[in-house]
């Protein structure tokens, strides 16, 4: 009796609607009746929950049908009477409302529904928190409903990334850049807070690629995020230098300051700036790895500072587990101690050591070739002089036998030095036979086979 007296009791409101009573019956009698009617959620007293309960009950049912002009009136009086009951309340008003927008020709009227879309999300954030979240869902819809209040929808969109960080949803740091970028364009945000905002939202990206590295959808964001960096002209090498070489210099122990330096000025191509030397020289320093020292390594032999360069090589070949890369290092390496310290045994030991790694590094053979034909003062004949091509030529040979791709260069090669072996019979005047075994002289101490000029 007392729940029928209490249905009469709200038929100023429900009218005499046949479909509505059900609802209500439906939704008090079920398991949770007691719960709710004790509840201060929803509402101060118990007809006022019941109310609530029939309310949401109506509004929900008009909604899963679609219905929601029906829905609408039952939707707004859960809002106003017990806006804490349910977080779903949210939810559906934010899709039903947008859906009214979609509908709404009367701009005026479009503008109203947006404000109300905000403050619903503001309502959320109030009675079930949340904000850090909330606030890129509102800054996100507000951007595509009404691109021209861009500024508040930045302002929204910046403090839901400044609390949530690397957990931002890939969509809203998307947002963010793109505002950021059109802040820029209309002169309310200066060169460096674009700068400064797009490294860190690389870094959050790079975070949830690392940790899900399968999702193709962070990794077109990092793309798109990166795009649009670009193109909003800021990031080139003097404008970065100016904000940030202040910074370093002051902060030289501040290893995150200079990692995300180090990116920006590598992603913008400024390696041949003293102030990326520097940044890189610290960042290797605190965090010193193989890779990093290759790359100093070349940066000081392209500037012909062939000392440093020398160093950085061997702390690269020196840290590098790879033995692939570490026999490339080693070449390059045994090139330069050839070339610009003239020192071929020298060379020819790093080459050695890069076969040792790689056997089949055909480059580091046909190094060792050419460093025996570029002797020139092996020996104390021209006879002795010439026994040089011979240790050159099985260089070459062995150098294609490893590597197949390098037979033509090493055929040419082949075909110019075997004209520089003895003839036949200075051959004979050694006293000696072509195919048999013979010692080249000095440091290059190779044992070859005899062979007369073609």
């Amino acid at each position: 009796m007392i729940l029928i007296n209490n249905l009469f009791r709200m038929k100023t409101i429900l009218k005499n609607w046949i479909l509505p009573l059900a609802l209500v019956f439906t939704s008090v009698l079920n398991g949770n009746a007691q719960a709710y009617l004790q509840d201060p959620k929803f509402g101060p007293n118990e007809e006022a929950r019941q109310e609530c309960a029939a309310n949401l009950s109506l509004y929900q049912e008009y909604y899963n049908q679609r219905n929601y002009n029906q829905a609408k009136k039952h939707w707004m009086n859960v809002l106003k009477n017990c806006p804490a009951a349910r977080q779903n309340t949210y939810v559906h008003g934010v899709r039903m409302i947008k859906t009214w927008i979609d509908e709404e020709p009367n701009p005026m009227r479009k503008n109203v529904l947006i404000d109300s879309l905000m403050m619903i999300y503001d309502m959320r954030i109030e009675y079930f928190g949340n904000r850090g979240v909330l606030l890129g869902q509102k800054g996100v819809d507000l951007i595509a409903l009404d691109p021209e209040r861009y500024e508040e929808a930045y302002i929204l969109i910046a403090e839901s990334i400044e609390k949530e960080k690397e957990a931002s949803s890939a969509v809203v740091i998307f947002t963010y850049m793109n505002l950021t970028k059109t802040m820029y364009d209309n002169g309310k945000i200066e060169a460096e807070k674009v700068i400064e905002t797009y490294s860190l939202l690389a870094d959050y990206l790079d975070l949830q690629i690392k940790d899900k590295p399968d999702d193709l959808r962070c990794v077109q964001v990092k793309e798109n995020v990166d795009a649009i960096f670009s193109s909003a002209g800021v990031a080139n090498c003097d404008n970065l230098i100016t904000i940030f070489e202040p910074r370093v210099k002051a902060n030289p122990s501040d290893i995150e300051l200079v990692n995300k330096t180090y990116n920006l000025l590598s992603a913008n191509r400024c390696e041949e700036t003293p102030f990326y030397r520097q940044v890189s020289e610290i960042l290797y320093n605190n965090q010193p790895t193989s890779s990093r020292a290759y790359e100093l390594a070349k940066i000081y032999i392209g500037l012909r500072e062939f000392k440093k360069g020398e160093k950085f090589y061997q702390d690269a070949i020196k840290l590098e587990s790879d033995s692939i890369r570490k026999s490339v290092y080693l070449v390059e390496y045994a090139n330069i101690m050839n070339n610009e310290f003239k020192n071929p045994q020298q060379a020819r030991t790093l080459a050695l050591q890069a076969i040792s790694e790689n056997p089949n590094l055909g480059h580091a053979y046909m190094l060792i070739g050419n460093l025996y034909a570029s002797e020139k003062n092996c020996g104390t004949d021209d006879f002795e002089k010439r026994t040089v091509y011979w240790a050159a030529v099985d260089k070459f040979i062995r150098a294609k036998q490893v590597d197949p791709n390098l037979t033509d260069d090493c055929d040419k090669l082949i075909g110019i030095y075997n004209q520089y072996f003895p003839a036949q019979q200075d051959i004979f005047f050694q006293d000696l036979e072509p195919g048999a075994r013979y010692t080249v002289k000095c440091w290059i101490n190779e044992t070859t086979t005899v062979r007369a000029r073609p």
